[in-house]
């Protein structure tokens, strides 16, 4: 077996595992590996929770036992989704006050 990342139609990056010598393509039907789509059980908005989801991705937090073992990457996880929305808020505040 061995591990491949792979991208669904929404965006979100997994991982899984493809048996030796499958092809790549078969990635969607491969063992899970993670993360779990615990993003969706928290009633955000999609662009959110596939930018949350992306940020456990690539902090490798796929289950509860890194979540738990990585506190300061999934708090970092968060922050790095969020953020983006705050530079948005940010500049908005900064055209509102040249108008």
């Amino acid at each position: 077996m061995r591990p491949i990342d792979w991208q669904d139609a929404r965006g979100r990056w997994y991982r899984v595992l493809l048996p030796d010598g499958a092809p790549d393509e078969d990635a969607s039907i491969g063992i899970p590996v993670g993360p779990t789509d615990v993003v969706d059980a928290l009633g955000l908005a999609e662009e959110h929770a596939t930018r949350l989801h992306n940020n456990l991705f690539r902090r490798g937090i796929f289950t509860v036992k890194e979540a738990t073992s990585k506190p300061n990457e999934l708090v970092a996880a968060v922050l790095a989704t969020f953020k983006v929305d705050a530079q948005r808020i940010m500049e908005e505040f900064k055209r509102l006050e040249r108008s």
